[in-house]
């Protein structure tokens, strides 16, 4: 009997090891696209598996059942009026409020790596394309600038390059790396539970 407590006791200890091990340990998706294949894989304690694109599966042929005689409908029953979610004005603003929290600590666990993109852009005829790729990479590059005040994003490669022909358009490329740890984003997603209980949404 001893030992069988014994034999116990170290396969708990090896699984809440384990258990600590995943949730301390950063997991890591890796993002690729290469003009229109996008491929997603996660790495977990340095075990990669792939999550799209997904094996297809053989569809099953199913055996043909013997029609059966529909059933008759069972009457409805009456149904007691349940209580309804107001929702007023200050109550949308303590939610929108709540979700802008809620999505800074989200945001604030993620860790975006080696981010790499070669993007064609084009619009019609040189002249317009030129225009355009001006004002995009004005857009771009200041929408990045304020990503980055909120993501932890570090840009290794960035290249917009103006498609004048369209010869370009297939070597539209995505690549990064999103780190996040699962202990931190448990603590994310309990803190918005308890959000939620406070507000009496849930």
């Amino acid at each position: 009997m001893q030992m069988f407590l014994t034999i116990l006791l170290w396969v708990l200890g090896i699984l809440l090891a384990l258990l600590l091990l995943l949730l301390f340990c950063p997991a890591v998706a890796e993002v690729r696209l290469n003009y229109d294949k996008l491929t997603v894989r996660v790495r977990i304690l340095g075990i990669p598996f792939t999550v799209w694109p997904q094996k297809e599966k053989k569809p099953k042929k199913k055996k043909k059942e013997p029609k059966e005689k529909p059933e008759p409908k069972p009457k409805k029953e009456k149904q007691t009026p349940s209580k309804k979610f107001e929702l007023t004005f200050s109550k949308v603003v303590s939610i929108a409020s709540m979700a802008g929290r809620i999505m800074r600590r989200f945001l604030a666990a993620l860790h975006i790596r080696g981010v790499k993109l070669v993007l064609p852009v084009s619009s019609g005829d040189a002249a317009s394309t030129a225009l355009f790729y001006g004002r995009f990479c004005a857009f771009f590059y200041g929408g990045l600038a304020t990503l980055q005040n909120i993501i932890d994003i570090q840009a290794e490669d960035i290249n917009i390059i103006p498609d004048f022909g369209g010869d370009n358009k297939y070597r539209r490329s995505f690549y990064c790396k999103i780190e996040a740890t699962p202990f931190i984003m448990l603590g994310v997603a309990l803190y918005a539970f308890k959000q939620l209980k406070e507000e009496r949404i849930l």
